[in-house]
């Protein structure tokens, strides 16, 4: 049986709905509340595009994680749920923000 592995990202500020979403065939990384989770320039869900870039992120900080394995008769599907709370706070020196 495969795996399929998914990573949900829920802006939960507003609607609380999704916002990006990633496939893989192999695990994503170990994500905790408190972590920062920069958007990068990901294609938003509901059809607005991209809104961010390297340049310039929308920055978010994981509120909490939700973790879902859903067995079928094909596939395992393990998916990863991060709700982000949108963050304002300084960056980091390490990072370019003097």
């Amino acid at each position: 049986m495969r795996t399929e592995y998914i990573l949900e990202l829920c802006d939960a500020s507003g609607e609380h709905k999704p916002i990006a979403r990633f496939r893989s065939s192999t695990p994503f990384m170990a994500v905790h509340a408190g972590d920062r989770f920069d958007d990068t320039g990901w294609e938003r869900l509901d059809g607005v595009g991209v809104i961010a870039s390297l340049e310039q992120p929308r920055r978010y900080s994981v509120h909490s994680v939700k973790h879902l394995i859903l067995p079928s008769a094909d596939r395992l599907v393990v998916k990863y749920c991060l709700n982000l709370a949108p963050y304002t706070g300084p960056r980091s020196p390490v990072w370019g923000d003097d």
